[in-house]
């Protein structure tokens, strides 16, 4: 459940973001600090304003003096916990003596995201993320979308040669591009902007990159490498719809001269891979072998995800991986109306026999995402004669709304960079492969099946794209007679 956050908090954040909105911090992050007294009056604020100058939280510690003490900071990006040219802003929060401090957004950076909150809080000092995390990811959108992905965040300006020689249009083109950390060259024609050659320009600091050149435009749209656009359209012109297909949706329009009008989109945050923070790890001893159970929190959604790892995984070649999605009745219940637990046990199993390999268990995912009570629901329809997809759409539901964001972030954190997916769903692969992990191959996993499961079976490959291979399956259905391959009784 999503926190009510009040007006008077709300305009808190809204004059640290606009504190730190001026600030040409580059490659630093936009920061920016409000101290409220325990009165609600302000007696600190503060800027980043660049490299080498004090962090916003300093500054607005400096201002506030003993008034800190008890008071409430709001801060538009998760407090440092490390030193660098300054000290750790967590721990200048702490000595303060603030009794509260609200953020905007988690640091995107993977290395230390999560650590300034546990500071905080191990401190006694109640944290609570998420007010106006969207306008504050927006106000460094670069910075944020670079430690997300590793690529920059590419706008593309679009405006035909009429629209150009307009002065209004012009002039507003230079602004828009003169935001940008970069302007993309083209003279090397549509080759240039391949996946590593965009990394290779985030690497050096061009985190926020414009392109003007229609032709790379157009390689980077087909690649999916374009994260928002403005579009210049003479008044009059219908453009609803324009970039949809791109994933790409209308954020502003307004007019530009008399003429003109800019149309501003952008792939929305959400739409980003989700930030995971790993959260504990121990040993568990399992009738596969011994495998490393690392827990991780998705900090967009606070679920709880885990990663069972058996060997050496850092680095490693075509490493043997398991996206498995949650399933109470079938993982826990050994329920025979699906095929999950059957395979989740198959897929420890082959692991466990190469020793090498990792399972992720997917939270949020029951039912291809709907949840346990709709599934539920669904399988009553099912009683009643519909199939597992006729069913979802009966309750108005979607056949299957899972993301395989958070899988591939923690794959990313497992230094696995290549491999091998153990499914028999087409679209599970293509998932996953959309947020730029490397699959070299599907392997078929086929356990379970039975006079229970065989009609979900069979519509999975229906309906749903499925490849089931006959031999696997023969093979699966030989491993449970012999009493391999069953859920745990």
């Amino acid at each position: 459940m999503s926190r009510a956050w009040s007006d008077a908090e709300r305009s808190r954040m809204r004059r640290a973001i606009d504190l730190a909105r001026p600030h040409r911090t580059h490659p630093n992050p936009r920061v920016g600090c409000v101290i409220v007294g325990a009165g609600g009056k302000v007696v600190g604020e503060g800027a980043h304003r660049g490299v080498g100058t004090p962090h916003a939280e300093a500054m607005a510690l400096s201002q506030a003096g003993g008034a800190a003490c008890g008071a409430t900071a709001f801060v538009t990006l998760e407090p440092c916990s490390h030193s660098g040219r300054t000290p750790p802003c967590a721990d200048a929060l702490v000595a303060a003596g603030v009794a509260r401090v609200v953020i905007a957004a988690y640091d995107p950076d993977a290395r230390v995201r999560g650590r300034g909150v546990v500071r905080l809080q191990r401190a006694g000092i109640e944290t609570v993320v998420g007010l106006m995390g969207e306008d504050a990811v927006r106000l460094d959108v670069g910075f944020h979308h670079h430690r997300r992905t590793g690529l920059p965040y590419v706008r593309a300006v679009v405006a035909d040669a009429e629209a150009r020689a307009d002065d209004a249009v012009s002039v507003d083109i230079a602004a828009l591009i003169g935001e940008a950390d970069h302007l993309l060259a083209t003279t090397n024609g549509p080759a240039l902007p391949s996946r590593r050659k965009l990394a290779g320009l985030a690497e050096r600091g061009h985190l926020y990159v414009a392109i003007e050149d229609v032709q790379v435009i157009g390689a980077l749209r087909r690649a999916g490498l374009v994260d928002a656009a403005s579009h210049y359209a003479r008044i009059g012109e219908d453009h609803d719809g324009l970039w949809t297909q791109d994933g790409l949706r209308v954020m502003d329009a307004g007019e530009i001269g008399a003429a003109y009008r800019r149309i501003d989109l952008e792939r929305p945050p959400a739409g980003w891979p989700p930030l995971i923070c790993r959260r504990a790890e121990a040993a568990i001893p399992t009738r596969y072998g011994r495998f490393r159970a690392i827990g991780y929190e998705s900090l967009d959604d606070g679920r709880h995800h885990v990663a069972l790892v058996r060997g050496r995984v850092t680095g490693e070649e075509g490493v043997l991986v398991r996206m498995h999605s949650e399933c109470l009745t079938g993982d826990v219940f050994a329920s025979l109306r699906c095929d999950c637990g059957f395979q989740l046990q198959e897929a420890m199993r082959r692991i466990g026999e190469v020793g090498r390999g990792v399972v992720l268990y997917m939270r949020g995912h029951e039912g291809r995402g709907i949840g346990l009570i709709d599934k539920l629901a669904a399988y009553a329809l099912q009683e009643l004669g519909r199939d597992t997809v006729e069913a979802n759409l009966d309750l108005g539901l979607p056949a299957d709304s899972r993301d395989y964001g958070a899988g591939a972030r923690i794959l990313a954190d497992l230094g696995v960079n290549s491999l091998r997916l153990l499914t028999n769903n087409p679209a599970k692969r293509a998932g996953v492969e959309a947020y730029g992990v490397r699959i070299i191959e599907r392997v078929p996993l086929v356990a379970g099946e039975n006079d229970h499961n065989r009609t979900y079976l069979r519509t999975k490959v229906a309906k749903l794209g499925h490849v089931i291979d006959m031999d696997d399956r023969s093979a699966g259905r030989k491993r449970e007679k012999d009493g391999e391959g069953l859920p745990p009784s």
